[in-house]
């Protein structure tokens, strides 16, 4: 009988462990025609400005609109990204539904959309 209360005990503690939420982790590329980060919820301050400041080289304006906080991770994010003359706008509260949010330029010659911003497949 021990043996299955140990058992049952080892099932429901891996469980448990499966369903503990993880954090996406952020991405960022930069390349020459090609622009494409995805936030995510360990993003400090200065690595947001910092990333900010890296896509401004490339003509790409970011704005945080809003910025919210709890404790360490971020629980909301607006953006307004600018490139060339296209404008686009974008929020979130960190609820994964299965598509990472941030903001794409693409200026390759194949490209079908210039600028992305918000769930991205």
């Amino acid at each position: 009988m021990t043996k299955y209360l140990n058992l049952v005990a080892c099932f429901l503690i891996l469980f448990f462990c499966a369903c503990i939420p993880t954090f996406k982790p952020h991405q960022v590329i930069i390349q020459d025609d090609f622009v494409e980060i995805k936030f995510g919820r360990k993003m400090s301050r200065e690595l947001l400005d910092s990333i900010r400041n890296a896509v401004s080289a490339k003509g790409i304006d970011l704005s945080y609109q809003d910025i919210i906080y709890d404790g360490n991770k971020l629980t909301r994010l607006e953006i307004q990204v600018i490139a060339g003359n296209k404008v686009g706008h974008g929020t979130t509260n960190f609820v994964f539904k299965g598509k990472p949010f941030g903001f794409r330029v693409d200026n390759r010659p194949t490209a079908q959309v210039f600028l992305k911003v918000g769930e991205l497949e």
